[in-house]
């Protein structure tokens, strides 16, 4: 392999259109949640009284108040901004937020063998589904060893070249960490050529589009649900 060239630096790149079609669905399901379990209540008490709409209430407002907590806590509180853009170099794996700030990394340096057969490998973790997630073993800043699992995913956007940016993170780690071992079935999992490091990129997976018409499928449940709800009160 040829180490003598300098370490290419790629970004992640996002698909407008789906990336579009992912806020637009996620607005849709928030309005009617929105709706149902916290305006919902609030209206119930207006017409039929503080007593007869104490449970749903109460019910509609703590799952609100589940949800939204930690979202304040999370971006109002700490002020954390969510990252925005995917960076491998020759340092490691960065995540940027919009002002350009490191949102989180994980440095080459850092990275520690694992117990497992293997010190690189994939996770297929409950709810995920779609693709496996590469777990390894780093060292955290309070300088213990723990395991992580790297989902190339941002907040509310698609990116496109998923499978090039752990193609090269992989490849970084062979460079630069030639200590630890990957587990061969990686690179079938991201369809990775290891003599020229390139994707043999395959299109949407059955997976994706079936995660997609399932979104579809229960944004049309619940925007009929709403409108179903609207009839039988008027």
């Amino acid at each position: 392999m040829n180490t003598e060239s300098p370490f290419q630096r790629i970004e992640s790149t996002t698909n407008r259109l789906m990336t579009v079609v992912l806020n637009g669905l996620f607005f849709v399901i928030f309005i009617p949640f929105a709706l149902i379990f916290i305006a919902g209540p609030a209206y119930g008490i207006y017409k039929r009284g503080f007593e007869a709409m104490l449970y749903p209430a109460l019910i509609g407002w703590g799952l609100s108040f589940l949800i939204l907590i930690p979202v304040i806590r999370y971006f109002m509180i700490k002020r954390k901004k969510p990252a925005q853009k995917i960076v491998v170099d020759e340092t490691g794996l960065l995540f940027y937020n919009s002002a350009s700030e490191i949102a989180d990394q994980i440095l080459y340096t850092d990275l520690r063998p694992s117990r497992q057969n293997f010190d690189i490998y994939t996770v297929n973790p409950v709810g995920s589904g779609i693709a496996p997630l590469l777990e390894i073993t780093i060292l955290s800043e309070k300088k213990e060893e723990t395991t992580r699992r790297i989902d190339m995913n941002l907040p509310l956007k698609v990116v496109r070249n998923k499978s090039i940016l752990y193609a090269h993170f992989l490849q970084g780690i062979v460079i630069f960490r030639p200590d630890l071992t990957i587990d061969p079935f990686v690179f079938r999992s991201y369809s990775i050529d290891t003599e020229t490091w390139k994707v043999n990129s395959k299109g949407i997976s059955p997976g994706g589009w079936l995660l997609f018409l399932a979104t579809l499928v229960i944004t049309a449940l619940i925007c009929g649900f709403v409108f179903l709800l609207s009839e039988t009160k008027n």
